[in-house]
């Protein structure tokens, strides 16, 4: 087999890069080693009629120019907005935030009056600085060299905002928010933005980036909200498979790439588990970093200092799931009848101490002892998801971190999860449901150590250092490799702005006309 253009793994970042290449004209195959493609990007039906999200569960950072370029929509990519967007369910009252502002603003007064005027400041803060983010999102990084012309991207795009901006990307999240805001209960709500993902507490600087990265999405045109895909997250995925094929592109799926060919420092291909070759003078790594470099060039003589620098990046994970179904949806104090909160991302973190000393645990012990909770029960907006009279859920957690004893203590954790929610809606009682602790999505979606952005979002590991430097431009030392997963500019999430830009970068090197 032939290709101009293979692309290892069919994960969104591979799909919208496979795509935008062949629109190039090129002859591209995506291959991925599951029998479906998405990655992590996936819904999957674990029971008879039930399908749950095992990796990424709610939508808004994936961007409108890849959505319409893409034809998305004309694919069966279909949102529903999440509204109310988060509830934190507190004693004696909770809080409930929408995308309305002013509703929001009505809630939060509550708790203070004060920060119910600043809240519409907060939004139009964020809004203000959208299109600056989208434009470092769907730009390649400029080198270090290149420093000045980052500086004129940043004036010509965000003007009178360079200090919001250097406040967003080196300052702590916890910092900021109290900078703006003095009641717990709202803080408290808008700090998970800022640690999910990664192994960090919210006193951590740059955070205050991890929470803009979060912030700076949109669903169905309403910009900072999050939306639930139709059918599940696969929902994403299948659309960019149908787009991508729609181009021309060859999808094979349930077959593993078992390594990257080079000879004399240039790509020539990939061999296959069964030793198939597929030809190719030129690569695209969706995998992270360190599979590609460490596993799928295991043979090929790489620059020491090269794999030095892939060896040290950060990409222990520390994100677990636990997905399953219910009976009856919990109740939070307000019923078991279908409510506001059911459709919400629901927060087990009853303060910002909490999520530190959920950090600190899992430092000291290995694992949170009381971890911090997002609770999605997508059933209750997208009924396709389970049969009537059950409701399928995921739980999204932090911190249980990587390690390969991680099975010993997972149905013990799954336990622990469960009695945490509970102390909340005393009838969270799942029928069944399934725990996926960081080495369960290592197994699953091939991800390094299971780290949800294939490496750590720290300062140390962004735009010019992502994923190290001197190949923050999805290039790599090999003549016709490069990358495009969640491992490179802009990090993870489900942006399609690494496949973007990485096909950008090829169709520059290729010289042709560059259609994207």
């Amino acid at each position: 087999m032939k290709f101009d253009v293979v692309v290892v793994g069919g994960g969104h970042n591979g799909l919208v890069a496979a795509s935008y290449l062949a629109r190039a004209g090129l002859k591209v195959t995506v291959i991925e080693r599951r029998p479906i493609v998405g990655g992590a990007c996936v819904s999957e039906e674990l029971w008879p009629g039930v399908t749950v999200n095992t990796g990424a569960y709610v939508l808004s950072l994936l961007r409108p120019k890849i959505v319409k370029d893409l034809r998305l929509a004309d694919h069966g990519l279909s949102v529903y907005n999440k509204d109310p967007g988060l509830f934190l369910p507190l004693r004696p009252r909770s809080l409930t935030l929408w995308s309305d502002v002013q509703r929001s603003a009505k809630e939060i007064s509550k708790f203070s009056q004060k920060d119910a005027l600043e809240y519409p400041k907060w939004v139009k803060f964020w809004e203000d600085l959208y299109d600056l983010f989208d434009v470092l999102m769907l730009t390649p990084p400029i080198s270090l060299e290149e420093g000045g012309s980052l500086l004129e991207l940043l004036k010509e795009s965000a003007k009178d905002k360079l200090e919001d901006v250097a406040q967003v990307l080196l300052k702590d999240a916890e910092s900021l928010l109290r900078e703006w805001f003095e009641s717990e209960e709202l803080i408290t709500a808008l700090i998970e933005d800022a640690v999910v993902g990664t192994f960090t507490p919210p006193s951590a600087p740059g955070t205050a980036y991890v929470l803009a990265h979060h912030v700076l999405g949109e669903a169905n045109g309403i910009k900072g909200a999050w939306g639930y895909v139709k059918g599940g997250m696969g929902g994403v995925t299948r659309a960019l498979k149908g787009a991508a094929e729609n181009l021309g592109v060859t999808i094979m799926t349930g077959i593993e790439v078992d390594e990257i060919l080079v000879k004399y420092g240039k790509v020539t291909g990939v061999r296959l588990m069964d030793n198939r070759i597929v030809e190719s003078k030129i690569v695209l790594s969706n995998a992270d970093p360190k599979t590609t470099f460490l596993k799928l060039l295991r043979n090929t003589e790489v620059d020491e200092d090269v794999r030095r620098r892939v060896r040290s990046t950060k990409t222990r994970g520390t994100s677990f799931k636990v997905v399953g179904y219910l009976e009856e949806l919990p109740d939070f104090g307000g019923g078991k009848e279908l409510r506001p909160e059911h459709s919400a991302s629901i927060l087990i973190m009853p303060d910002v101490k909490y999520v530190e000393r959920a950090y600190s645990d899992a430092v000291s012990f290995g694992m949170s002892k009381e971890p911090w909770l997002s609770l999605n029960i997508q059933s209750a907006v997208d009924p396709s998801l389970a049969p009537p009279g059950k409701f399928s859920f995921s739980i999204f957690g932090q911190y249980l971190p990587y390690s390969k004893s991680l099975d010993q203590v997972k149905e013990e954790y799954g336990e622990l999860v469960i009695r945490k929610v509970r102390e909340y809606a005393p009838n969270f009682k799942p029928v069944r449901y399934e725990v996926l602790t960081p080495l369960d999505l290592e197994r699953r979606f091939g991800m390094w150590e299971g780290h949800i952005f294939h490496e750590e979002m720290t300062p140390d590991q962004l735009y010019f250092f992502r994923p190290v430097p001197g190949m923050s431009n999805y290039l790599t030392p090999i003549e016709g490799l490069y990358l495009c997963g969640a491992g490179t500019h802009p990090g993870g999430g489900v942006t399609g702005a690494p496949g973007y830009n990485a096909a950008r970068k090829v169709l520059e090197d290729l010289t042709l006309p560059n259609k994207t």
